[in-house]
């Protein structure tokens, strides 16, 4: 458990109030807890302790941190991101269920199979639905059907392709469904997330840290950004720096 002050609250903390304050809000807990104080610009401070020796997944929801209104779905949680080598999982709501499904975009890229295959590891029973986006490039100046039906053709052999590759490389995933989207990213992990279930809060939504095309920008920049805000479901983001090329 992370609590991060700034310096001049941490100057003048009352260290056993902050411990009983830590315990209260846990409760009973199912397992060990320790918890962490790290000091300086929240932000900064909780990607550092991430850092730490054993750290597998940071949890965060979304809360104000000073006094200026540095809400966390918006530059500090770009900040986290940026900044943490683990697994974020952005929480939107106190959690009722397990999840019941998980729906992750791809680019074809080694970063989102690497995202995918990241996340079915940690969920390692909650089925899988992969979502690829596609559009018609120029489509003001391409009004012929053919060049939508071609570009529709090979996206999907490629989606086909992409899917079975990470089935022969995670066993877990073998029964993983996908679905090829025509439109933007964001509409397309919207609309996906959306028809898994009634509840949003029973999918999780998974994107990387780094990929190609729409996807580029899927943790790091307005795609994720317009996620966090927009969508009622919980998004894991899975740094991707150790992706194959």
């Amino acid at each position: 458990m992370i609590h991060a002050l700034d310096f001049i609250d941490a100057e003048n903390a009352d260290w056993n109030d902050l411990e009983n304050r830590m315990a209260q809000t846990v409760g009973d807990a199912p397992c060990p807890i320790e918890t962490a104080f790290p000091e300086g610009s929240p932000p900064r401070a909780i990607a550092e302790e991430t850092r730490g020796p054993g750290v597998e997944l940071l949890v965060i929801g979304p809360a104000r941190y000073n006094s200026i209104g540095d809400y966390f779905l918006g530059t500090a949680v770009d900040y986290v991101l940026r900044d943490t080598d683990c697994p974020c999982l952005v929480v939107k709501k106190r959690a009722r269920t397990p999840y019941g499904h998980i729906v992750a975009g791809t680019d074809f890229s080694a970063a989102s199979a690497y995202a995918i295959i990241e996340a079915a590891k940690l969920f390692p029973d909650v089925p899988v639905h992969i979502v690829h986006a596609w559009q018609v490039p120029f489509q003001a100046f391409q009004h012929d059907r053919y060049v939508a039906e071609e570009i529709e053709a090979d996206e999907s052999e490629r989606l086909v392709k992409f899917v079975d590759d990470l089935k022969s490389r995670a066993p877990n995933l073998k029964n993983t469904t996908h679905r090829l989207v025509r439109g933007g990213v964001h509409e397309a992990l919207t609309s996906e997330s959306q028809a898994h279930d009634n509840d949003p809060a029973s999918t999780l939504v998974v994107v990387g840290s780094h990929g190609t095309s729409g996807f580029r920008q899927a943790a790091l920049g307005s795609v994720t950004s317009e996620l966090l805000r927009t969508l009622s479901s919980d998004i894991l983001v899975v740094n991707t720096k150790k992706a194959d090329s």
